[in-house]
């Protein structure tokens, strides 16, 4: 058998290099990028580090802002990873394991 013959590929994928298992869901949230400009968004995987959200492609993010979902009680700080046409991920400032530092007032 030759040394570049297909079987000596791995026979599974790559793990996922990801710190934290992520979860699909498609839960509505807000996008908070002052106390007045606010952007609906819906929540389409999550994990303790992290989302990818998906919104419309004609609103422009900043590189940090809130988010904030009522359903699952999720309010926190995060920061804009990438984004591509209707998909964006973030990182949060602190994994959803621990409590939030920060409150939010109206």
């Amino acid at each position: 058998m030759a040394s570049g013959d297909r079987n000596d590929a791995p026979e599974s994928p790559e793990p996922d290099a990801r710190r934290h298992p992520r979860y699909v869901t498609s839960m509505p949230a807000t996008i908070l990028l002052s106390l007045y400009d606010h952007i609906p968004c819906v929540i389409r995987d999550l994990s303790d580090g992290g989302a990818r959200i998906g919104l419309s492609p004609r609103y422009a993010l900043t590189d940090r802002f809130w988010i904030v979902t009522r359903h699952a009680e999720i309010t926190r700080r995060v920061r804009l990873v990438w984004r591509h046409g209707e998909f964006a991920g973030i990182a949060f400032d602190r994994p959803l394991g621990y409590p939030s530092r920060h409150t939010m007032s109206a």
